[in-house]
């Protein structure tokens, strides 16, 4: 088919087109002619133009994918979540203590603080020094939490009272500042202007009082105030030993020279019949005084007119280790580790500094050292010592052998080649070892190059991180976080063993009314913060309430144990966190804290929330992953963006945090390496300042239950008469402040037995993206389902007509729509006698 045949085709297809399609305009622009057909064109561009806009912003509407959010409120079967309990008290003070680790974070914790508070410790000194205050010892009782003086008591205190008061009937107004007797000591705190004289004080922790009784030397010494430091000496010599006033602690000791240079007496020897002397010691350097002994007469003017006498009492000044005794004496004796080099043919050789040239320097022996040559001969190899017990040893530490050790009392360490003994401190409890006793040589040495044991030490004080800080909350939130890192090192039996028992923490618990099962019901963790916490709902699967209200809730009655809190630990009560039965709690974060004395009420209402994932929503279906540290729990935002942190953390430092558990098969830094917990500071504040950088991608799971929490309290007990869980014997009252102090009654409930449904649907979906086509369509074209079809027909003929080179050859001539209709109308009038044409 030729050129003009085709184009011929063509137009035939487009006028067919034309006459035939149901859409508006164009078969007026088609059969109209001049100036009309221009409108009509004009017309149909101008509506294309606005249906394409409209078209634009329809598109556009259904790719934004926005979601409608419904809320509906459900009156159904509720399953009640999982509660998690903990003390806010992580670990038992007299057991953590025991645990080098621990020991070791809480004894630097209290130096910073003693520290921290030197400036104002002096001033206070000072000031109650001069002040006409004394101490008494008298009975006192515990009454809101505070020990009052009142002569029916059953505790021994000290109190503080005026020297020249009268007593009168309000004995309250008397007696201030009661504390247990055995929590004062007894040391110097001022130094009285004539040369001769010193008083001593009483002091409870850093609140110091004169108790009014003077001391003098025994002759021939004599003492001296420098200042602030005190001197003593003998009559004919100068200075002998001078050190800080307020560190001298009056004690009583036993073999005291012509010069007044005494031992200490020491628990082992306080059963021994000898004449016992008073003297002032500092640091095991004991110099013989006269006591002049003074009672304090306190008369109570009463109904009965009882006269009660409070006689003072001396406290014995802390023990000194046998070491420390030592090394003050000019010519002491004691054992000491140090390095050796040894050899078959001479035995161990101490050295300063171990040879790494030599094969056998890099050893550790155990030796005498004579504090008077400072010589350190002979050694031997650990194995060689024999701890024993000794009958006698002298002043200077060496001791006398015996065939016979277990009938004697004195703690020593013998050298078996020689049979040469000198005394060592007995060990404090059953995890105490040789190591802990004897003094290493390098740490009383001076050296050119630092021993392992001082630079472990630095390293651990670096790491500690209280150098600077004055802080008293800054100190106790750094020293929080060391303990975290200490117990991070334990074992898991030693966790436990360090932390609370769920039958001593939770005393009684019932839920819907009925008494439940405290070791079957509840589930035991270990949480880096709290240490043991206990989590009820997880074993008992889906559980409901009958009603609503706390006596249908779980109701919990716990011992916190006050006396056996930690000094770090800032607050006494419980901390409580509420969530769903597979998720990890995280009561550090999305707890709650319930004081002792109260009754803590936590209502609940339940939001269960349906999202939409992509491309609707942000939302995960499954997003756990490898990486997510909580391998036993379900996924959760909070779970997911401490996964990321900690894998960050475990790749940049080569250690992880303990406040989380380890990302896979890496460790937890310890807490005595100051670089890694420098890095793990550092790249902390990079994971929380700008998160994109670690490339985490936390999104919100697609199903989720979010329990809010109201809190409301009253005091409990409300009144005396229910003794248990109380000491067998005590008082009504005595048991209602015993329980405000240590208990705690906890009740988490729903307040309605109705939820809030949240539900996510989208807003604009291919339905509504068709119904507002094809009104857009309608409106502006006239365009129906039916002329897009038309549209196809055009174009398919227009297709057929260019491969066809035969096609206006078969097919017939088409009459037009118009051409028809005009001849079917003047057929039509010519039949009925009019006739159209002029």
């Amino acid at each position: 088919m030729g050129k003009n045949s085709l184009k011929r085709a063509i137009e035939l297809d487009v006028v067919d087109f034309a006459e035939h399609t149901s859409a508006h305009g164009i078969p007026r622009a088609y059969v109209s002619t001049g100036w009309r057909r221009y409108m009509w064109l004009l017309c149909f561009l101008f509506c294309l133009s606005c249906f394409g806009h409209q078209a634009y912003l329809i598109i556009e509407r259904f790719n934004r994918n926005d979601i409608i959010v419904g809320v509906e409120i459900k009156f159904e079967e509720i399953k009640f979540p999982a509660v998690t309990v903990c003390n806010m008290n992580p670990y038992k003070n007299s057991a953590a203590r025991e645990l080098g680790a621990i020991r070791n974070a809480l004894e630097a914790f209290e130096m910073a603080i003693d520290k921290s508070d030197g400036n104002a410790h002096s001033k206070r000194m000072k000031r109650s020094s001069n002040s006409k205050m004394i101490p008494v010892d008298l009975m006192c009782k515990e009454e809101h939490g505070m020990l009052m003086a009142n002569e029916f008591g059953h505790l021994e205190c000290t109190c503080i009272t005026f020297d020249d008061s009268e007593t009168n009937e309000d004995e309250d107004e008397m007696y201030w500042n009661c504390h247990r007797k055995k929590d004062w000591n007894h040391r110097i705190c001022h130094v009285a202007e004539e040369h001769n004289q010193l008083k001593t004080c009483k002091c409870y922790e850093e609140n110091c009082i004169e108790d009014g009784v003077t001391k003098q030397m025994m002759w021939p010494l004599q003492m001296k105030r420098n200042g602030t430091k005190l001197c003593i000496s003998v009559e004919s010599g100068g200075p002998s030993y001078c050190a800080n006033s307020q560190k001298f602690e009056v004690s009583t000791c036993k073999s005291c020279d012509w010069l007044g240079k005494c031992e200490e007496e020491n628990e082992e020897e306080s059963g021994v019949e000898e004449k016992k002397k008073s003297c002032i010691c500092h640091h095991g350097n004991c110099f013989q005084i006269k006591n002049n002994t003074k009672v304090v007469m306190k008369v109570s003017t009463e109904s009965n007119s009882r006269m009660r006498i409070f006689q003072k009492k001396k406290r014995r000044a802390p023990e000194r280790k046998v070491h420390e005794r030592l090394l003050s004496r000019y010519e002491g004796l004691l054992a000491v580790y140090s390095h050796c080099n040894c050899t078959t043919q001479h035995g161990c050789v101490s050295t300063s500094v171990p040879d790494m040239d030599l094969e056998n320097s890099n050893k550790t022996c155990l030796c005498f050292y004579n504090q008077k040559n400072e010589q350190v001969w002979p050694c031997y190899k650990e194995p060689e010592w024999e701890e024993r017990k000794c009958s006698r040893c002298n002043t200077l530490g060496d001791c006398v052998y015996t065939d016979k050790p277990k009938k004697q009392n004195i703690s020593c360490l013998c050298a078996t080649p020689i049979k040469m003994c000198v005394r060592i401190d007995p060990p404090q409890t059953n995890e105490t070892t040789l190591d802990d006793r004897i003094v290493k040589f390098w740490d009383i040495q001076p050296s050119t190059t630092m021993s392992p044991i001082v630079k472990k030490k630095e390293e651990r004080d670096k790491a500690y991180g209280y150098s600077g800080v004055k802080d008293r909350i800054a100190l106790r939130a750094k020293a929080m976080e060391n303990i975290i890192f200490a117990v991070d090192a334990l074992t898991e039996s030693q966790k436990w063993q360090i932390s609370y028992d769920k039958s001593d923490f939770i005393m009684k618990c019932s839920f819907n009314g009925k008494e439940c099962n405290v070791k079957h019901d509840f589930v035991e963790y270990l949480d880096p913060t709290y240490g043991a916490c206990f989590t009820y709902g997880q074993k008992l699967g889906n559980i409901t309430n009958e009603r609503s209200g706390p006596a249908y809730g779980l109701r919990l009655e716990v011992f916190v144990n006050v006396t056996e809190y930690l000094p770090t630990t800032e607050a006494a009560g419980v901390r409580l966190t509420v969530h769903a039965t597979d998720e990890q709690p995280f009561p550090d974060t999305l707890g709650f804290s319930a004081p002792t004395g109260f009754v803590s009420s936590f209502g609940i209402k339940l939001k269960s929330m349906v999202r939409l994932p992509a491309p609707y929503g942000d939302c995960v279906k499954e997003g756990k992953t490898e990486d997510f540290i909580y391998t036993q729990k379900a996924y959760n935002t909070e779970g997911c963006q401490r996964s990321c942190i900690q894998k960050h953390l475990s790749q940049t430092c080569g250690c992880g945090d303990p406040r989380f558990p380890p990302y896979r098969e890496s460790k937890n830094c310890p807490v005595d390496d100051p670089y890694k917990r420098e890095c793990i500071k550092n790249e902390m504040h990079v994971a929380t300042r700008d998160s994109k950088k670690l490339g985490c991608s936390c999104k919100q799971p697609c199903n989720q239950d979010v329990y809010s929490v109201s809190y409301s309290a009253s005091r409990w007990p409300a009144i005396a008469g229910d003794l248990s869980g109380c000491p067998h014997g005590m008082a009504a009252q005595h048991c209602l402040m015993y329980k405000r102090e240590q208990g705690s009654m906890i009740e988490v409930y729903f307040e309605q037995l109705n939820y809030e449904s949240l539900l996510e649907s989208e807003a604009y979906g291919w339905s509504n993206l068709l119904s507002d086509f094809g009104g857009q369509l309608g409106l502006w074209m006239g365009v129906s389902v039916i002329t897009i079809g038309e549209v196809a027909c055009f174009f398919f003929e227009v297709f057929i007509s260019i491969i066809s080179s035969n096609r206006t050859k078969r097919r017939p001539d088409r009459k037009s729509f118009s051409s028809s209709l005009r001849c079917s109308t003047d057929y039509n009038l010519n039949k009925d006698g009019f006739n159209l044409d002029n």
